[in-house]
């Protein structure tokens, strides 16, 4: 069976004729309506990397992330077969409320197997749209198969990961690229944001000096990577010329789910973390904060809202070490 190959100018002529056919259709259906048409969108290049199995709510998800961040998107699905390099091109359109135009963005999917993945660079770059940011997600687990992913990375301005799927980056794998001037966001970083403003709330015009112990409870065999980042920006943040606090992580439950349970932070704030809201304490103060979980579509859109250097995630990256869980 010969081996198959893609051109990117032919998927580039495949594009250029699908906004042809758009147009067409569209004057076809609404005459010379000059408020009516197809609004072709693009403010970015979003290259996802996915498993081949990946279920349609992902669709669904990346389809409504164009609303707020449209893009020419390129899916590349993984599988784990041989010999295997598919493409198809489409669009990703929607008539927002009240207007009488569609909005319409370019998606190029790949099916490609991991023993081709090589040739994915050379497809892939010149597809990128021209002058807008570059951004790679990875979201397949079968990521951590593929041996050399720096041809992947050039791909992108911008790289994001999930630290806790299966198959993602260590954390000293972003520090190297981190330092290596890459942009680097990952999602189990992005979860902590709201937690992250109410502790900040809750420290606000306190001498930080003061505080000597931070205690960080949480559930599972494991600290999550949620409760690892936390432990590293209070370290980060808590620093001072004079002496860092001991900001240590305890694990409660040995057999719940990996999460957060509760900080504790000398001489008198506790933060317990229920379901949606945080219930806290401060001095004789005592009230409930609205922690609403974050899908994984209002994430992506958070961390594609920033693409320069997150100086505060990168210095709480740098202080990530080898953990030692206290129980």
């Amino acid at each position: 069976m010969p081996t198959q190959t893609i051109n990117p100018d032919r998927l580039l002529h495949e594009l250029s004729e699908l906004w042809t056919s758009l147009s067409k259709e569209t004057s076809k259906d609404q005459g010379k309506n000059e408020e009516s048409g197809v609004l072709r969108a693009c403010s970015m290049t979003l290259i996802v990397f996915v498993d081949d199995e990946a279920d349609s709510a992902l669709g669904e998800m990346l389809a409504r992330l164009m609303h707020s961040h449209p893009s020419r998107m390129i899916l590349v699905r993984l599988r784990e077969d041989a010999g295997v390099l598919e493409s198809r091109v489409f669009a990703q359109c929607w008539m927002p409320f009240g207007h009488h135009r569609e909005i319409c963005c370019e998606q190029v999917e790949f099916s490609v197997s991991l023993n081709r993945v090589a040739d994915i660079p050379s497809v892939v770059a010149p597809l990128a749209a021209p002058d807008v940011p570059r951004v790679v997600w990875f979201r397949s687990s079968r990521i951590d198969s593929v041996p050399d992913l720096g041809d992947l990375l050039v791909l992108g301005d911008k790289m994001i990961v999930d630290t806790a799927r299966p198959g993602a980056p260590a954390f000293a794998d972003l520090r190297v690229l981190a330092n290596a001037g890459y942009i680097v966001g990952d999602l189990a970083w992005t979860r902590l944001t709201k937690l992250r403003q109410l502790i900040a709330q809750l420290l606000s015009g306190r001498d930080l000096n003061g505080i000597a112990n931070v205690s960080i409870e949480y559930s599972g065999s494991e600290a999550a990577p949620e409760a690892k980042y936390l432990q590293a920006w209070l370290r980060s943040e808590l620093r001072s010329e004079l002496r860092a606090a001991a900001v240590d992580l305890h694990r409660v439950d040995s057999a719940g789910t990996p999460k957060i349970k509760a900080i504790r932070i000398d001489p008198d704030v506790q933060i317990r973390i229920e379901s949606n809201c945080a219930e806290y304490e401060t001095g004789s103060l005592r009230q409930r904060a609205n922690l609403p979980e974050s899908t994984e579509g209002d994430l992506l859109n958070e961390e594609l809202n920033i693409m320069t250097h997150d100086r505060i995630f990168e210095r709480a990256l740098e202080r990530m070490t080898a953990w030692t869980p206290r129980s």
